[in-house]
């Protein structure tokens, strides 16, 4: 992926992000196949050395029961928590993606709602989505990728990404019930930012506009892009959906990056 601007944040509130470091991202996300090569060769168990809650377990046995078909090789991976996708990224010497990093190689230059425009008619040739006759997941690489030539970045699964769920959206000075702004009164940790224009309150500082992931240490991560279970609607460039790092489902699955090396 090159090196370019994107605009990222609600419309009243939009920020412009600069993608510094151009970086490699997987053209579809993680297949079976290539999660089942890493846990051969790794013997990665999950709850062992990844977590430890006792119920840890389950998303592996869900993995092994829901995905690993001999038929279904070419499918995503699904049943994998942040944690599992984290794993499988160390192992692999690569990395999850960060939001930004995700989201401009998902709108390939484009500024509409989809990397395919704005027409929700023509979302059928580039994603899958609970529109179609089959709600499951679908082989990687079935639809039209963007213009970058990423498949699936609409639908199919959600994807995990590096970030913590933060939000400055519900914490608008003017209107947040936290923050009255004539008493001038913020809660311990609230800090006022001027961001496009309007003022602030968020505890959670500014997102980053490097490119890099936005962390806080909480529990929450980010997932992009719309699975099979939702509709067309929600599959756009800029949706996103919360979720503990230790769960999994049918509808998440994740691909990785890696950073270009300056001159490569």
């Amino acid at each position: 992926m090159p090196t370019g601007d994107l605009t990222m944040g609600p419309a009243r509130l939009a920020y412009q992000v600069t993608i510094s470091t151009p970086f490699y991202m997987g053209k579809t996300v993680v297949t079976n196949a290539q999660y089942r090569r890493f846990v051969k060769a790794s013997g990665y168990e999950g709850k062992a050395d990844v977590d430890p809650d006792p119920d840890y377990d389950m998303y592996l046995r869900h993995w092994r029961g829901k995905s690993i078909m001999s038929d279904k090789d070419d499918y995503p991976v699904v049943w994998v928590s942040w944690k599992n996708a984290s794993a499988f990224c160390r192992w692999a010497g690569l990395s999850l993606p960060s939001e930004a990093q995700w989201e401009f190689a998902c709108r390939a230059g484009t500024t509409t709602a989809y990397y395919f425009g704005d027409d929700l008619k023509e979302f059928d040739k580039y994603g899958w989505a609970n529109s179609s006759k089959e709600h499951h997941t679908h082989p990687v690489a079935g639809k039209l990728p963007n213009g970058w030539g990423l498949y699936d970045m609409a639908g199919n699964v959600w994807e995990w990404v590096e970030d913590s769920y933060l939000t400055y959206d519900h914490a608008r000075a003017n209107s947040s019930k936290e923050y009255h702004p004539v008493a001038g009164k913020l809660p311990d940790g609230w800090k006022l930012y001027n961001m496009g224009g309007s003022i602030y309150a968020t505890k959670y500082g500014p997102p980053p506009t490097d490119g890099s992931a936005w962390l806080d240490g909480k529990m929450t991560k980010v997932l992009k892009g719309g699975s099979w279970g939702n509709g067309p609607s929600v599959c756009g460039s800029a949706s996103r959906l919360n979720s503990a790092p230790t769960n999994a489902s049918s509808e998440f699955g994740f691909r990785v990056i890696l950073p270009m090396e300056e001159g490569g």
